[in-house]
């Protein structure tokens, strides 16, 4: 899976930076996403629970 971000469609509630700060953080004022901070199942969660709909989960053939 891949994890994708749409700076135009986020409000920046802040959900998935409070959420998994290992995963979703902002790097040198740039919004970065580090899939290998927290589990799968986790990070489809914190999608799951944007407000916005700005994070997007694409499936691929290959796990990770």
């Amino acid at each position: 899976m891949k994890v994708t971000y749409d700076a135009n469609t986020c409000i920046h509630a802040g959900n998935c930076v409070n959420s998994l700060p290992a995963v979703f953080k902002v790097v040198d004022g740039q919004f970065m996403i580090d899939q290998a901070g927290a589990s799968d199942a986790e990070i489809r969660q914190t999608v799951a629970d944007c407000p916005s709909g700005a994070l997007q989960i694409i499936e691929t053939d290959t796990p990770g």
